[in-house]
């Protein structure tokens, strides 16, 4: 019991000391992968959407975009507002980001920006089709990088896949929004054949890691040798 609740804590420590060190991000609250601009990766930012719902979908419009990635809203209410985010006031938007890569994918990283209504963060969900059918991969975690309040809340979000050995190229990713009136206002992809945990702890994340990890050895280490004392 007491081994579960040292890694429990340890998580909860890690868990926040990852995110502090996405504090050098963009305003948006979005990071950038070490990874981005490596060999055998690619990467899209969706900043201004020109299809509210339906084909041909939203192709990635942010300077130096690489990937070929297309999102696509499914709603027939969803409407495009005056800065091109994506709004529907009457549903619950529905989202599809298909992509192919010209490599066999080690991980994925995808990152939203919402405001007002939120997402539904237990519908993102990654699918690809192999020889054995279609399968679905849920993320490794999902981390929330910037939480403020406007016209409702302002939420960026990351979630990563681990792919590693599965010879996938070709996929997709769904989400959905938990209510009506929601906005979706940006998204980013990034995509590489080897995997990293991202955000990438910072040098002073990991001494602090060390450091916490030190610290709960010598609490657990003292009792251990008072009881050994009394023999």
């Amino acid at each position: 019991m007491n081994f579960v609740l040292r890694n429990r804590q340890f998580l909860l420590i890690l868990s926040l000391l990852l995110a502090g060190s996405a504090t050098n991000a963009a305003t948006n609250g979005l990071v950038v992968p070490a990874f981005r601009g490596s060999a055998n990766s690619e990467a899209g930012y969706w900043e201004v959407f020109t299809m509210a719902a339906g084909a041909p979908g939203n192709l990635a419009d942010g300077a130096g975009s690489t990937s070929g990635a297309v999102l696509t809203q499914h709603s027939p209410n969803a409407f495009l507002t005056g800065s091109g985010n994506i709004y529907n006031f009457t549903d619950a938007s529905t989202f599809t980001l298909a992509d192919v890569t010209p490599f066999a994918l080690g991980t994925v990283v995808l990152q939203t920006r919402t405001v007002g209504s939120e997402l539904d963060y237990s519908s993102v969900q990654l699918t690809y089709t192999d020889g054995g059918g279609v399968h679905s991969v849920a993320p490794l975690f999902r981390l929330e990088l910037d939480r403020s309040v406007g016209n409702g809340d302002n939420v960026s979000s990351l979630w990563q896949w681990d792919l590693s050995g599965l010879g996938v190229s070709s996929y997709s990713i769904a989400f959905a929004a938990a209510e009506s009136s929601m906005s979706f206002d940006a998204l980013t992809l990034d995509t590489w054949n080897q995997f990293s945990v991202v955000p990438e702890p910072s040098v002073a994340a990991l001494g602090g890691i060390a450091g916490l990890l030190l610290l709960t050895r010598a609490r657990n280490f003292k009792p251990a040798l008072r009881r050994l004392g009394k023999h």
